[in-house]
């Protein structure tokens, strides 16, 4: 069997202008309109802001043994002190965006009360992560995240961390919610979480067949800026009797945003059965990012995804 090696590297950060507010775009979001009960005439109290940053992934494509491919992506570039600002800046422009469009809200001393006294548990050090994003069996993508929430919307174990939204997860945190149904009707409030998702490439794993037959996997990741699909708002509202089920608005869709935020390139590999050999340009990569750029870009995703909340949140009341 011939074995064909080409290796490459293209870490050098493009000269461009800086990223401005404008060139960022304003991507569309729309999230999932909400069931309007609890929602019409009551408050609004944001129990929680998060901002879920994809940091690492892992891609690995297996189309039979010794016919294998796999590639990984780091962020590099964005420290957690980075972070965690950006997480209260998102907090505090939902704020803003609910006053400006009349939406009375709940101030975060009472909330902050209302949570201690409802027994509600905060997340140590208000963040969650997971290191590798877990085994990849056969072809698939596994990804790496760090969590964090606002200091005055701390992340809290009501709903699953890092923007999932199924699975076991969900089953373990399903009905925790319910112990703000009083507080949420003596405050004539409802109680919303957001935890938005932002991803730094896109990574695809495939196998297939040649047209001699021979079997191949192949892994590509590209450098993306994506608010990801798991990004939703969990809404509690109050019920007088019985279990206050939870409330949810969601993405239908990932949403990617165009503009340069680094000059990494991205990683791939490609493995053959038979005569055709094995290519691994480049197997791992740091994604360096230009950091005033890629903060633009999340301020303008955080931006729009609270408008989506915002726009939903008017809608329900009737207007």
């Amino acid at each position: 069997m011939r074995k064909w090696m080409l290796v490459s590297a293209a870490l050098c950060l493009a000269a461009a202008p800086a990223l401005a507010q404008d060139q960022a775009g304003a991507p569309q979001v729309r999230l999932s309109k909400p069931n309007s009960y609890g929602l019409k005439d009551n408050k609004i109290a944001v129990l929680s802001y998060a901002i879920n940053f994809v940091t690492g992934q892992r891609a690995s494509a297996n189309a039979s043994v010794g016919t294998k491919a796999r590639a990984g992506a780091t962020l590099v570039g964005v420290d957690e002190a980075t972070m965690r600002r950006l997480a209260n800046e998102a907090h505090a422009d939902l704020k803003a965006q609910l006053t400006a469009a009349g939406i009375p809200i709940v101030d975060d001393a009472t909330i902050a009360e209302v949570t201690r006294t409802a027994g509600v548990t905060l997340l140590p050090g208000n963040r969650d992560a997971n290191r590798d994003g877990g085994m990849v069996i056969g072809s698939g993508v596994k990804k790496s995240y760090v969590s964090v929430g606002a200091d005055a919307a701390p992340l809290t174990d009501l709903y699953q961390s890092a923007g999932k939204v199924g699975g076991f997860g969900m089953l373990a945190t399903l009905g925790k919610g319910n112990k703000l149904s009083k507080p949420a009707l003596s405050l004539g409030a409802a109680f919303v979480s957001p935890s938005l998702t932002i991803d730094f490439a896109d990574a695809d794993a495939r196998t297939s067949r040649t047209l001699a037959g021979s079997r191949r996997a192949s892994v590509d990741i590209d450098t993306q800026f994506a608010i990801r699909m798991p990004s939703p708002v969990n809404i509690q509202v109050g019920q007088a009797v019985g279990i206050a089920g939870p409330i949810a608005m969601t993405l239908s869709r990932d949403v990617v945003m165009d503009g340069a935020f680094t000059g990494s390139a991205g990683a791939s590999s490609m493995s053959t059965a038979g005569d055709y050999g094995e290519w691994n340009p480049n197997d791992a990569a740091n994604v360096v990012v230009d950091l005033p750029r890629w903060t633009a870009m999340v301020q303008s995703a955080y931006r729009a995804y609270n408008a989506a909340i915002v726009a939903n949140l008017l809608a329900a009341r009737g207007r």
